[in-house]
């Protein structure tokens, strides 16, 4: 009979390579045969920082598509009980930060042809008139 020291080795070598196994295993099935896909989530369970560039990006959008009313109905499905307000901040929240002033720009233009308004976003809206001119 092996001693002591050789059956408890051999008991923690075939509980490592059961554990290894075990977890070689699971990440096979968990990234490779069955993973998990999420699609046309809705955008109300993101965190708010990814609501802000959700944002962004229906302001974005709309300066390709000049839809007015796919971005309301865009904003509406962020789930905030008054989306022209949450537009409204995003978009002080982005001219205080001094964020991309492409965005800064986008979601201005997005908020004042929804008809909201912030003395925040007199510059961008006095420059994009201008911004286009040739002296």
């Amino acid at each position: 009979m092996a001693p002591w020291w050789q059956r408890l080795l051999r008991v923690v070598l075939w509980l490592s390579l059961g554990v290894i196994l075990g977890i070689a295993s699971g990440l096979l099935l968990g990234w490779v045969v069955w993973p998990i896909e999420f699609t046309e989530a809705d955008p109300t369970v993101l965190e708010e920082s990814y609501q802000q560039d959700y944002t962004v990006m229906i302001a974005t959008a709309y300066s390709l598509d000049e839809d007015l009313n796919g971005a309301r109905q865009r904003l509406s499905k962020l789930g905030k009980q008054d989306p022209n307000a949450w537009l409204l901040s995003v978009t002080v929240n982005h001219i205080l930060n001094q964020s991309d002033e492409t965005e800064i720009r986008y979601l201005v233009q997005l908020a004042s042809d929804l008809g909201l308004y912030s003395p925040a976003m007199d510059p961008y809206l006095t420059d994009s008139a201008t911004n286009g001119a040739v002296e």
